[in-house]
């Protein structure tokens, strides 16, 4: 085959490809819990990062001052770490109170989107 055809026929392969309602994700579900450490006290100000571990994609929730947070997510297993929030006055100091081990994403970490409200406990 010449050259040009043979890019045509790439392009319409790639188009055909994408168009063809490949799988879908699953929608969005209401996801509400809280941020805490072992003793109860809440940890806030803070963003709690959610992987997925099996379909969906990465989703982040602002945690209030009180610990709690509330947004949607793909139900399904999820790793998690906790990161700076963009939105809260003391970002930085609220950060500074959770160990940088649980700054980084780990699969020890797990939780399952679900119909439970959610409970992170960080020691």
């Amino acid at each position: 085959m010449r050259p040009s055809v043979v890019s045509v026929l790439m392009s319409l392969a790639v188009v055909i490809g994408c168009s063809s309602g490949g799988a879908k994700l699953p929608e969005s579900k209401p996801v509400q819990g809280t941020v805490s450490r072992a003793d109860g006290s809440p940890v806030g100000n803070v963003l709690l990062m959610l992987q997925p571990t099996s379909i969906g994609h990465m989703t982040s929730f602002e945690v209030a001052a009180d610990g709690s947070f509330s947004g949607e997510a793909i139900t399904g297993p999820y790793a998690w770490f906790i990161a700076k929030s963009a939105r809260a006055d003391n970002a930085e100091k609220a950060l500074a109170g959770v160990s940088e081990e649980y700054q980084r994403g780990s699969l020890d970490r797990r939780v399952t989107v679900g119909s439970a409200p959610l409970a992170i406990k960080i020691p």
